[in-house]
């Protein structure tokens, strides 16, 4: 596994966590549109098993990555990856977090995702 497949696996956690909550706003407005009572029952109850559906989809494979990061790392490593993937931080706030200069705490994260691309291969073959 490469290093831009690494991030791009992590990065996807973002992107499903906006997925999230666009298919939470739909939801909420198609409860505020009128519909005649049987069109009412039969679209709602599709759209809303079909976000919800989608919203549990997106909540599992967020859950996959947290395990991921979790399973994989340790210590500092795991809180950085942490901060820059799921707590979406920039390089900055990770690198006043951890005391570190910005350019060090680039690196460091850096190397670490190297270290994890072996364990990506691992984990897309179960």
């Amino acid at each position: 596994m490469k290093y831009e497949e690494v991030i791009r696996y992590l990065k996807s956690y973002q992107e499903l966590k906006y997925n999230i909550e666009f298919y939470r706003t739909k939801m909420s407005g198609l409860k505020a549109i009128s519909y005649s009572q049987e069109e009412k029952g039969a679209i709602l109850d599709n759209l809303m098993t079909e976000y919800m559906v989608k919203i549990e989809q997106a909540e599992k494979k967020m859950k996959e990555i947290e395990t991921f990061i979790e399973n994989n790392l340790c210590g500092v490593e795991r809180y950085a990856v942490w901060l820059k993937y799921i707590d979406n931080l920039s390089n900055k706030e990770i690198s006043v977090k951890l005391g570190y200069s910005n350019n060090y705490a680039h690196q460091f994260i850096r190397k670490t995702i190297e270290k994890l691309a072996p364990r990506l291969k691992v984990l897309r073959k179960s």
